[in-house]
């Protein structure tokens, strides 16, 4: 199974958020400039828009760039999430590892329809995110059932090898 890409719902889904970290940032930022218009000097106030101007940069770029590199490949033995907008993260997660799975919606997942699947291990978490719900359901229960199948498995070679130490300790 390759990469998958996400539902063009995640671009918008990303851009809202972003838009809100834009509208809070910018906010504070002009309420500062603002303020203290007469105190601070003016290099101050170019500092707080040119920081208001890269954060609108950022609004327009990092949806369309972030949603190019997100990637999520679920195989029968591993989970790979690859993210990021200047550098970029990725994540590998044997199933085996894995101890739980969740389902997360917050309110501006949920305006797109869209859900995020926490994968915990003893070693932290791993997040496929931007996936539409029903999507996100079927990783939930596929993933939970490789999990079934692996600790079936394991336990049953337990048994194997407590019959075979007791057989053998039984011979001598």
């Amino acid at each position: 199974m390759g990469y998958e890409k996400l539902n063009k719902k995640a671009i918008k889904c990303m851009f809202l958020g972003t838009l809100i970290q834009f509208i809070i940032a910018s906010t504070i930022l002009t309420v500062i400039g603002w303020f203290f218009k007469g105190i601070i000097p003016m290099i101050i106030q170019y500092i707080i828009l040119g920081l208001i101007i890269l954060n609108l940069i950022y609004l327009i770029v990092s949806p369309k760039v972030r949603y190019e590199r997100y990637r999520y490949c679920i195989t029968k033995d591993k989970i790979d999430v690859k993210e990021g907008f200047i550098f970029t993260e990725r994540n590998i997660v044997p199933i085996e590892r894995l101890h739980k799975i969740s389902i997360e919606k917050g309110p501006i997942y949920s305006i797109f329809g869209l859900s995020k699947v926490i994968v915990t291990t003893a070693g932290g978490d791993i997040n496929i995110s931007f996936l539409e719900d029903d999507k996100a359901d079927f990783i939930a229960e596929s993933l939970k059932n490789k999990i079934n199948e692996i600790s079936i498995s394991q336990k049953s070679k337990k048994l194997e090898d407590i019959n075979k130490s007791s057989k053998s300790g039984s011979n001598s």
